[in-house]
């Protein structure tokens, strides 16, 4: 993909890194959490910092910029590239932490991982002097051990006799001060370490708090808009097409060796027309997917330019998005095609592509029919939306 001058020079930042995100794919998964090497290297090239503001030295980029950073990121691993995706959600969250807070998150440097829950737990917090104590579980914390920071997302207030007060805050906690369960055992996208983390009556100050009132009409306020959530969704579809194009490359490369086409009268599977029709085919849905990806983008950036953004731009944008991982999925089963039973070998990066890709493609968020009825929703002007978060 080509992108303006100043986009494609961060994304030449991050193809620079492809290599050795392949090289350490293995062991990200085995480990069940990002390889070392590629959290520094990450680090070093500024991928931590691309949503953290201005203020704290962060570089704020725009989402076109974001997801085609991701998505090259993911091109070599797609659970480095659903990490940095992951960071720049919570990085968004964080924005709302009052300012002595987001100092002591950022002023130290803003190359920090931020990692949250996506609001599903059965935690709870209770007020103490001068901040709040939490205590349970939150599941599938993308990045838990590798991160600086971690915003526990909308937990209920408790008062002393256990009962709820109606309150919900958010709160900024370093995930290492909780205890970090291994759950996190999927088909794919284990590089992403998403394991549990239980706190235990951790006392968090008010610094570190936000407090989300709630209005009958409008919902939770001091909370980011339906179009925030959706752009950060849209950061982990970045990987998810990244992988696609990583999968592309894999099993162009054997093709390029001569792979050959068992039991056939072609020596090589390149000299059959139609596998290389396939491959024109598999390569042409790749760049479907990324075109799906960034008409995404841009309409997130419109409105951010704009300060508000429609519901029908919000579910068109969402529709983008599950558009680009239908055409990469399509691209997926192509590719396959072409790598052969050789592809699904355990040594083989192929298989590691496809498994995250799919894993990380079924995630709610993604959910295709949820994403039709909201536009068809939203375009026909029937309330309400199906969807509580996008």
């Amino acid at each position: 993909m080509g992108y303006a001058p100043e986009v494609q020079k961060v994304v030449d930042r991050a193809r620079a890194l492809v290599p050795l995100l392949r090289a350490n794919s293995a062991k990200s998964e085995e480990d069940r959490k990002l390889a070392p090497d590629c959290v520094e290297a990450l680090r070093d090239a500024g991928f931590f910092r691309m949503s953290v503001p201005r203020e704290f030295g962060g570089d704020d980029f725009g989402i076109r910029t974001q997801a085609a950073v991701i998505a090259e990121i993911g091109r070599g691993c797609a659970s480095a590239g659903w990490l940095v995706g992951i960071t720049g959600a919570a990085e968004t969250l964080s924005s709302l932490i009052p300012d002595e807070g987001a100092k002591e998150i950022f002023g130290g440097s803003p190359d920090v991982f931020v990692c949250a829950n996506g609001g599903h737990h059965g935690a709870t917090a209770t007020k103490a002097d001068g901040g709040y104590r939490v205590t349970g579980r939150f599941p599938t914390i993308s990045g838990c051990e590798i991160g600086d920071w971690m915003i526990l997302a909308v937990i209920p207030v408790v008062g002393g006799d256990g009962e709820p007060t109606g309150d919900l805050i958010s709160l900024a906690a370093p995930p290492g001060d909780g205890r970090i369960e291994h759950t996190w055992k999927v088909a794919g996208m284990l590089g992403t370490g998403s394991h549990t983390v239980e706190f235990d009556g951790l006392f968090v100050p008010d610094s570190r708090s936000i407090s989300h009132p709630f209005d009958p009409e409008k919902g939770l306020l001091n909370f980011p808009k339906l179009e925030t959530f959706a752009a950060v969704a849209h950061r982990t579809v970045a990987a998810l097409v990244g992988a696609s194009h990583g999968a592309l490359d894999t099993v162009r490369a054997m093709l390029d060796k001569g792979k050959p086409l068992i039991d056939t009268v072609y020596e090589s599977s390149l000299d059959s027309p139609v596998v290389r029709q396939w491959l024109a085919e598999a390569t042409h849905l790749v760049d479907a997917a990324y075109q799906h990806l960034l008409t995404a983008a841009d309409l997130f950036d419109t409105s951010a330019a704009a300060g508000s953004m429609s519901r029908e731009d919000r579910t068109r944008a969402r529709m983008h998005m599950t558009s680009a991982l239908d055409s990469a999925r399509q691209a997926m089963a192509k590719i396959l095609d072409l790598g052969g039973t050789s592809g699904f070998s355990s040594g083989n990066p192929l298989q590691r592509f496809w498994r995250d890709f799919e894993c990380g493609s079924h995630h709610i968020h993604f959910n295709r029919l949820v994403s039709i009825e909201d536009y068809s929703r939203s375009l026909l002007g029937i309330d309400p939306s199906v969807s509580t978060i996008h």
